[in-house]
C-alpha cells in the first residue's frame, strides 16, 4: 500500500535528518518511511527519533530483550512486524 502522506526525499533534507534516514535503514528500526514522512514536519522527526533512541536503544533493559518483546507484542496482535 502507498503512502498516504508522500515521504521526503532525502537530496530535500539536512545531513543530520540524512543520517537518521541512513541509521534507521542500517538498525532496520524504526520504519525508515516513518522517518521520511515525519521529516515533513522537522520539529515532529527530531522529538519521535531522540525518544526512539533514548528507550529503544538506551536505559538499563538490554537491547535484545526488547526487540524479543516487540516480537512478542507483534504476535499477540497478528502484526506482520
Amino acid at each position: 500500500m502507498a503512502p498516504r502522506v508522500r515521504p521526503v526525499d532525502d537530496g530535500s533534507v539536512m545531513p543530520e535528518v540524512q543520517q537518521a534516514f541512513a541509521d534507521a535503514e542500517r538498525r532496520g528500526a524504526p520504519n525508515p518511511m516513518l522517518l521520511r514522512i515525519l521529516a515533513r514536519h522537522p520539529a515532529a522527526l527530531s522529538s519521535f527519533y531522540d525518544g526512539w533512541r533514548a528507550v529503544f536503544y538506551g536505559g538499563v533493559v538490554d537491547h535484545r530483550l526488547k526487540e524479543l518483546m516487540c516480537v512478542r507484542m507483534a504476535r499477540l496482535r497478528s502484526c506482520g512486524y
